[in-house]
């Protein structure tokens, strides 16, 4: 019997973050939207207009963007700690060989993101949704989740590593080496978007009920 190949895990970059970068301020971003090489630390954005602003090299500690308007927002080789808002708002934003650690968030309000070589690394996050977006060499990780939405996602080389996730959303979704075993899920919705994911045998017992229900089976 053929052994089932695993699937291709994230490929990542190291996530080195350099020191001695000099201070920037979110409330003052360039003219032109762009901010390359800064640390922005305990800074308060709060309600501020940020849209398709760039931030490349940067590193963000103990940010506050509660209510920031992030939509188009590009984020490339940025290391985020500590990164707090009740509510994100980032739509079709873009997140290139970037790590978030923990990370403290009611509402993330990513659809249509592109979010490329990112790990999101500890935290808490109530809702995301990421609907339509496109994830490709992602890795999940310590992460508390109460509601994921990855419906109309495409989704290639994205891995789930000791993360609690209370409702999983597929619906539409495009996955390919997606490895779901290191996610504990107590809800999943649009059983059909599982095609290319990968669970553990533990997992799919679980999931029995649901997948007899999607495929018409009476169990008796």
């Amino acid at each position: 019997m053929t052994k089932t190949p695993a699937p291709r895990p994230p490929r990542l970059p190291a996530f080195d973050a350099p020191a001695g970068r000099p201070s920037g301020d979110l409330t003052a971003v360039d003219l032109d939207g762009r901010s390359d090489g800064l640390l922005f630390e305990a800074d308060d954005a709060d309600g501020q207009d940020l849209q398709d602003t760039v931030f490349t090299d940067c590193t963000l500690r103990r940010v506050s963007l509660e209510g920031a308007d992030l939509d188009r927002a590009t984020f490339g080789n940025c290391s985020i700690t500590d990164l707090s808002a009740a509510s994100l708002r980032a739509s079709d934003s873009g997140w290139w060989n970037t790590r978030l650690e923990r990370t403290r968030i009611g509402s993330a309000e990513l659809h249509g993101a592109n979010v490329r070589a990112v790990m999101f690394d500890g935290g808490k996050l109530d809702l995301v949704n990421l609907r339509g977006a496109k994830l490709r060499d992602v890795l999940f990780r310590s992460l508390i989740i109460d509601e994921l939405d990855l419906g109309d996602v495409q989704a290639e080389r994205v891995a789930f590593e000791d993360c609690r996730i209370g409702m999983l959303a597929l619906h539409g979704a495009r996955l390919k080496d997606v490895d779901l075993r290191g996610a504990s899920l107590a809800g999943l919705a649009g059983v059909a978007g599982l095609r290319g994911a990968t669970i553990g045998e533990l997992q799919l017992q679980d999931l029995a009920p649901l997948l007899a229900h999607e495929a018409g089976l009476r169990v008796l």
